[in-house]
C-alpha cells in the first residue's frame, strides 16, 4: 500500500509542488495585503451594590443578574450612538451617493454598526469582572475610541442608578411625619393627663393580679363555706340521733321488801281462815274468798320471788355535749365566711368595674401608641432614605459608583490582525491537504473501469470473453495479485485467503 502511495506522488509531483505552491502563495499575498488592525481593550470591575456607607457594597457576592445588567447597558444602542457622535467615527463612513438630509443619519447608523461589530464585549469567567476589546486600524484611534466608551458608560451607569429630586422627596416625608409625632405625643401626655394614666400597663397588670387574687379567695371561701354548711347538716343529723343523758352505774337489786310483804300477808291469810274454819265451814264462801286470796298471794309471792330490781345512775351525754359545740362552731365560722363573701363579691366588683374602665383606656392608648409607633416608624424611614439620597447624590456628584475602570485602554503598538504566523501555518496545512486531495483524485479519476469478476473453476478454454471498446479480452482464471492488478487495473492493497 505504501509502495503504491509513493508511486502515485512520484506520477503526481509536479501536480502536487504547482498546486501546493499556488495555495502558499496566494495565502502569503492576502495575509500581507489586508490592512492592519490593532486592538485595545479594558476591563470592568462589577461590585456589589452601592450603599451609603462607603460607596459601593464591601460584602457579599456579586450576582450573575448584576454582571448581566452592566452587559446590556454596555451594548445599549444610545450609549454606542453617544461615542460614535463624540469620537466622530461617523465620518469614516462613505455616505456620498445619497442625498444631503439623509447623509448624517445614515452615516451614525452605519458607524453605531461597525463600532458594534469591532466591540467583543464578555464576562470573565468566574469573576466580577467585563472584558471590553475594540479593534481599528489606527492605534491611537482604537484607544481614543475605548477611552470614550468607558467615560460615556460611566456616565450612563450614573444616571440610571441616580434618583433627581429624591433628596427633598424624603426630607418632605420625613419633615411632615416629624409634625405628626409631635402632635401625637402631645395627645397622649393629654390622655394620661385626663384619665389619670402614668402606667397604663403596669396599672392594668397589678389590677388584674389582685382580680384574679379576689376571685381566687372568693373561691376558697365559697368552697369553705359549703364545707360548714355540709359539717353543719351532718352535726345536726347526729344531735337528732344522741340522747342527752346516758347511764352512768346500772345494779340489780332484789324484792325483798315486796316478798317480806307479800309472807305477812299470807301468815295473816292463814291466820284468818283458820278462824274462820273455827266458824263455818271448809264449803263456806268466806272460807273460799280467803283460800282464793291465799292463792293469788302465794302466785304474787314467787313472782317476787324471781324477778329483781335494777337500779340505775344517768348523767349528761358528753357526745352530745361536744357535737353541740362543734355545731356553735361551725355556725360561727360558716356565718364569718359567709361576711367574708359578701366582702370579696364587693371587692370582685370593684375589681372588675376598674378593669373595665382599663380596658378601654386600653384601647384607646394602645391605638394612640400603635400610631405613634406607624409614624415613627416613618419618620426614621424617611430620615434614613433622605440621608442615603443625600449621599448618593455626593456620590454621584463625585462619579462613585458600584464599577469601575481596573484596567484603562492603552495604545497598541502591534496588530493584532493579520497573525502572519498563524496564517501562514494554516495555509502551508490547507495547500498540503488540497494538493494531496487533488492528486489522489485525479490518479483515481483517470483509472479505467473495473471489469466483471471471473467465474472461478473455469478452464482456460471455457473462460468467457469480454468485449471492450471494438476489442476482445479473455477472462482467465485469476491465480494472485498481479493476475488481478493486470486484469483490472486497479493497485490491491491486501489478499485474504479464504481457504
Amino acid at each position: 500500500m505504501i509502495s503504491d502511495i509513493v508511486q502515485i506522488l512520484n506520477r503526481r509531483k509536479w501536480q502536487i509542488l504547482v498546486t501546493f505552491f499556488s495555495i502558499v502563495g496566494i495565502v502569503v499575498a492576502v495575509t500581507f495585503l489586508l490592512p492592519k488592525k490593532y486592538e485595545t481593550r479594558m476591563k470592568i470591575l462589577v461590585k456589589s451594590e452601592r450603599t451609603a456607607g462607603n460607596g459601593y457594597g464591601s460584602g457579599g457576592d456579586v450576582s450573575e443578574n448584576q454582571v448581566n445588567t452592566e452587559m446590556e447597558m454596555l451594548t445599549s444602542n444610545n450609549l454606542l450612538e453617544q461615542v460614535v457622535k463624540w469620537s466622530g467615527l461617523q465620518h469614516n463612513e462613505d455616505v456620498s451617493s445619497l442625498p444631503a438630509a439623509e447623509q448624517q443619519p445614515v452615516a451614525i447608523e452605519k458607524a453605531v454598526r461597525r463600532l458594534e461589530h469591532d466591540l467583543k464585549i464578555a464576562p470573565v469567567r468566574k469573576a466580577s469582572i467585563i472584558e471590553v476589546t475594540y479593534t481599528a486600524t489606527n492605534p491611537r484611534s482604537a484607544a481614543a475610541v475605548l477611552r470614550q466608551f468607558a467615560d460615556k458608560y460611566l456616565e450612563a451607569h450614573l444616571q440610571a442608578r441616580s434618583t433627581p429630586g429624591s433628596y427633598d422627596f424624603f426630607m418632605t416625608q420625613a419633615s411632615h411625619y416629624k409634625d405628626e409625632l409631635t402632635a401625637i405625643e402631645v395627645e397622649l401626655a393629654n390622655f394620661s393627663e385626663k384619665d389619670n394614666v402614668v402606667l397604663l400597663v403596669q396599672e392594668k397588670e397589678a389590677m388584674l393580679q389582685k382580680s384574679m387574687e379576689a376571685k381566687s379567695s372568693l373561691l376558697q371561701v365559697e368552697a369553705a363555706i359549703n364545707e360548714y354548711q355540709s359539717k353543719v347538716t351532718h352535726t345536726k343529723d347526729q344531735l337528732a340521733s344522741v340522747d342527752g343523758r346516758v347511764v352512768t352505774q346500772s345494779r340489780v337489786v332484789s324484792n325483798q321488801y315486796l316478798t317480806e310483804r307479800l309472807n305477812t300477808m299470807l301468815a295473816e291469810l292463814q291466820n284468818k281462815r283458820t278462824q274462820l274454819l273455827t266458824k263455818f265451814q271448809p264449803e263456806d264462801r268466806s272460807v273460799k274468798e280467803v283460800d282464793q286470796e291465799i292463792a293469788d298471794t302465794k302466785s304474787a309471792l314467787e313472782r317476787a320471788t324471781k324477778q329483781n330490781g335494777l337500779e340505775q345512775t344517768t348523767d349528761v351525754n358528753p357526745l352530745r355535749q361536744s357535737l353541740e359545740i362543734d355545731m356553735a362552731k361551725a355556725q360561727s365560722e360558716l356565718a364569718g365566711l359567709q361576711a367574708k363573701r359578701t366582702a370579696l363579691s364587693a371587692q370582685d366588683e370593684s375589681y372588675h368595674s376598674q378593669l373595665m374602665r382599663l380596658d378601654e383606656a386600653t384601647a384607646q392608648y394602645d391605638d394612640l401608641v400603635r400610631h405613634r409607633k406607624e409614624v415613627e416608624d416613618n419618620y426614621l424611614m424617611y430620615s434614613k432614605k433622605a440621608e442615603e439620597a443625600r449621599i448618593a447624590e455626593s456620590l454621584d456628584r463625585q462619579k462613585i459608583s458600584n464599577v469601575a475602570i481596573i484596567e484603562t485602554p492603552t495604545e497598541p503598538h502591534l496588530p493584532s490582525k493579520p497573525n502572519v504566523p498563524l496564517n501562514l501555518a494554516l495555509g502551508t496545512v490547507l495547500a498540503a491537504f488540497v494538493s494531496l486531495g487533488i492528486a489522489f483524485t485525479a490518479e483515481f479519476a483517470n483509472r479505467p473501469p473495473r471489469l466483471p469478476v471471473p467465474q472461478f473453476g473455469l478452464a482456460l478454454h471455457e473462460a468467457p470473453e469480454y468485449s471492450l471498446g471494438g476489442s476482445k479480452y479473455l477472462l482467465s482464471p485469476v491465480k494472485g495479485p498481479a493476475d488481478l492488478e493486470e486484469l483490472t487495473g486497479v493497485p490491491v492493497l491486501a489478499l485474504v485467503d479464504g481457504r
